[in-house]
């Protein structure tokens, strides 16, 4: 999570793949005629990427904003809980009850399974769960190269998660290949946006730069997916 703290300030402008995220989200719920909300809780919020194209889409009354840091957020919100996730039963907010919750790009770093519990207990019935993830392929040169990785789910595994709890009204992924001019382009593109996995520890040498671009040249693959489901139980 230092990775995005210290990128705070880069994202929003290093992260192109993440903002059309936003959008296909956005889209999945106006496809859905999904558009009016009275209590909405959105959590990875980040710098507000995803909050702005959010709030542009629907209506609300409440709105609830959560990051492990208080990056600022210009967008209209009643409270934002700084905060980690994974402790989400020890905060206030998981006493609410909502009508939304929403993320995008944000759920490969908490645990899912005990996410998606807390959820069902804090959306109203009907309510609406909208997120996006990433799937195994992505960052596959990265993986392959470094052998540095999140565990990644894939689509079917997460459906069956979220079988479990909720119906889904649509998911999907997609691969995205990013090409950069020059190796270390790719790696200040990863750095600048603090998606990466490799820690502060991992040195990359000149060697490893022209290995990398003779094996990949210089292609990074994103693999986003994408849910919108309804609580029913």
């Amino acid at each position: 999570m230092q990775t995005f703290i210290r990128a705070k300030d880069t994202y929003s402008a290093n992260t192109p793949v993440q903002k059309d995220m936003a959008k296909e989200l956005c889209k999945m719920l106006s496809e859905n005629d999904l558009s009016d909300f009275e209590a909405v809780f959105e959590f990875g919020c980040g710098v507000g990427v995803f909050s702005k194209a959010l709030q542009e889409c629907i209506k609300f009354k409440h709105y609830f904003l959560n990051d492990i840091y208080p990056f600022k957020n210009p967008c209209k919100f009643d409270e934002f809980g700084v905060f980690d996730m994974n402790e989400l039963k020890n905060h206030h907010f998981y006493t609410k009850k909502f009508d939304l919750i929403a993320s995008n790009a944000c759920m490969q770093w908490i645990n899912i399974d005990n996410a998606l519990n807390n959820f069902a207990n804090m959306l109203n019935k009907n309510g609406i769960l909208l997120f996006s993830t990433f799937g195994e392929k992505n960052f596959a040169q990265i993986k392959q190269s470094t052998n540095l990785s999140l565990d990644y789910f894939n689509l079917e595994q997460i459906s069956q998660k979220l079988s479990k709890k909720f119906k889904i009204i649509k998911a999907k992924e997609d691969l995205i290949n990013l090409k950069f001019d020059q190796t270390l382009d790719l790696f200040r593109h990863l750095k600048l946006s603090g998606v990466n996995a490799l820690g502060d520890k991992f040195f990359i040498s000149k060697t490893f730069l022209k290995n990398y671009e003779k094996e990949f040249q210089n292609t990074l693959t994103y693999h986003p997916i994408y849910f919108l489901c309804i609580m029913v139980c």
